[in-house]
């Protein structure tokens, strides 16, 4: 992960650890690309940022924004996170 300007940056993959065991680099992946269309409810919450590199180059998230888009991803409706509902079953 870096620092820029106040905000922590990382891979899908670094942001995926940072975040816990239950979360992958495709799911955040999958957040960045949902934020881009415009009828999703994560729609504008987590752009990447890609720079050209070696190879294919690099695609960077915001930690903040991804812990946030996790946090509604977990919550429901009613205000209980899909943990305490498979608890609770």
């Amino acid at each position: 992960m870096i620092s820029l300007v106040g905000h922590r940056y990382g891979t899908a993959a670094q942001i995926a650890h940072a975040l816990g065991p239950d979360i992958t680099a495709a799911r955040v992946r999958d957040w960045a690309r949902r934020s881009r269309d415009s009828g999703d409810r994560l729609h504008g919450l987590l752009p990447a940022h890609h720079l050209p590199g070696q190879g294919r180059g690099t695609t960077w998230y915001r930690y903040d924004q991804a812990a946030h888009v996790e946090m509604l991803t977990r919550t429901t409706g009613r205000g209980r996170t899909r943990v305490e509902l498979t608890r609770a079953a």
